[in-house]
């Protein structure tokens, strides 16, 4: 059956904060089309008192939001938006899970990665991808909200499952470091280039800071290595410190408004 997230109040609109994409960066466009069905993406604790980070389109046109917390019975825990974003595409989420979750460590920015570690549900299905850096682009998005950032894109190298058939569904999970730090949220992706696009540290920070959440920055506590990135993204999943977030839509917004 289906989990029972309550429902939630539209979140205000945010002030703009600067942004300045880069002129002379590649640009990918992405449409925010309403929602006509229920959907879920990605979420990942940042504290330990019920605040989690995600990609605004996941919960942006959503009546009700929940926190997937037991996959076997479909339970979820009632969700409520706290922030979003007004020029980049993230959003903070406050819900409390059964026996908390630990948070992961935020990076202060992405400086000088050359390989990261993507934890989440494409398909619905706990994955985990293991990619190289590909350069930053501009990402402008349009339709149901815009968005214009500047994101770092990703190139997988391999996939856990393998026979994984796209990333859809990843948006909202942590992009993390080798050393176990979250260096960006995923956002857009391509599945035939076999890509991924995540925001900045930068845009994750501003909307922890509109939510009045700012986590300490620490260490990470984890270690990714292209020989084990499954193991160690397994855990996070079974920790429930990356959690699949369910957006249930009754009526279409922008339809009969």
């Amino acid at each position: 059956r289906r989990p029972p997230p309550a429902a939630v109040a539209p979140a205000p609109v945010p002030a703009p904060v600067p942004q300045a994409p880069s002129s002379g960066l590649p640009v990918s466009r992405v449409e925010h089309k309403v929602k006509t069905r229920s959907a879920a993406g990605t979420a990942f604790a940042v504290d330990g008192i019920g605040t989690w980070l995600t990609a605004r389109h996941v919960i942006d046109g959503c009546d009700r939001v929940g926190i997937i917390y037991d996959h076997k019975t479909r339970r979820a825990q009632r969700a409520a938006v706290r922030a979003v974003h007004a020029n980049a595409d993230v959003a903070v989420l406050s819900g409390r899970v059964p026996g908390g979750a630990r948070p992961v460590a935020l990076a202060a920015v992405l400086d000088g990665e050359t390989e990261a570690f993507h934890v989440g549900y494409p398909k619905g299905r706990r994955a985990v991808l293991h990619s190289s850096y590909l350069g930053r682009w501009r990402l402008t998005g349009f339709g149901r909200f815009r968005n214009d950032e500047e994101v770092a894109v990703w190139g997988v190298i391999s996939r856990y499952p393998e026979d994984l058939p796209g990333f859809g569904g990843i948006s909202g999970g942590p992009v993390f470091s080798a050393d176990g730090r979250v260096i960006g949220i995923s956002v857009a992706g391509s599945d035939r280039r076999g890509r991924v696009i995540a925001s900045l540290p930068k845009s994750f920070w501003q909307v922890l800071d509109m939510a009045g959440q700012t986590p300490p920055q620490r260490a990470g506590d984890l270690r990714f290595t292209g020989a084990d990135f499954r193991a160690v993204g397994e855990r996070l999943l079974d920790d429930l410190r990356v959690a699949r977030v369910y957006c249930r839509v009754k009526k279409p917004l922008g339809m009969g408004e």
